[in-house]
């Protein structure tokens, strides 16, 4: 998720038909920029070298998931027509190949490994699932990083990730060992705890072949 205030102004954003490395481009209507969604930087028009504000509050849901946690929630539709059952996507999601056949051109990591990635300090960052599933925690220069997704879930749900001093396992739960602070894992946040430092990061789960050829110089966690 972007924020949308830049310059004083608020844009306001639609695709733009554009596809770049497989991944979406997107245009304001402001100023007729475009944006690469995944890279976070404006290619062409008035903000040109501009990067997009990430803001760590997107949440990807199956909608079955999404309805049990929120009943009431209204639904949008074209012409009120809604999708089939048949799902386009799932031949793409079970397919070791990226969209369209496309394939990482760096081989670090198979083309289609689900990975969380994010941008810090002017860095492009991955990490694979399977080093945090129920709960990891990887160095990021000298703080730490802690990432939770629940063992086994599908690949639809979203990745938590806290950047903070220091985290350790106590039982069945994860621990900031500076405040006491503790996740909870149906809150999906630290809670308790005195004088907590930790920060929610701002980042996003895809493939490793949409990544990696948008963000050509990724480090990937842990190294």
């Amino acid at each position: 998720m972007y924020g949308r205030d830049y310059n004083d102004k608020e844009l306001n954003f639609e695709a733009s038909g554009g596809l770049m490395h497989a991944s979406l481009i997107m245009q304001d209507k402001e100023t007729d920029s475009y944006w690469s969604i995944m890279s976070g930087d404006s290619l062409a028009g008035e903000f040109k070298g501009t990067t997009l504000r990430e803001l760590p509050l997107g949440e990807k849901a199956q909608w079955k998931n999404w309805v049990a946690d929120h009943p009431n929630t209204l639904v949008l539709s074209v012409d009120g027509v809604e999708h089939e059952e048949n799902n386009p996507y799932d031949n793409y999601f079970k397919s070791d190949e990226g969209f369209r056949g496309l394939e990482a051109s760096d081989d670090r990591l198979p083309t289609k490994e689900p990975i969380y990635s994010f941008h810090r300090a002017g860095k492009a960052y991955a990490v694979p699932f399977s080093a945090f599933e129920g709960g990891g925690v990887v160095e990021l220069g000298k703080r730490q990083l802690f990432l939770y997704r629940p063992t086994g879930v599908e690949i639809f749900y979203s990745t938590l990730a806290f950047v903070g001093g220091q985290f350790k396992q106590d039982g069945e739960h994860w621990v900031d060992t500076a405040s006491g602070a503790a996740f909870d894992t149906k809150a999906g946040h630290f809670v308790g705890g005195e004088g907590a430092k930790i920060e929610r990061v701002d980042g996003f789960d895809t493939f490793w072949f949409n990544w990696s050829m948008n963000n050509p110089k990724t480090l990937i966690l842990p190294q």
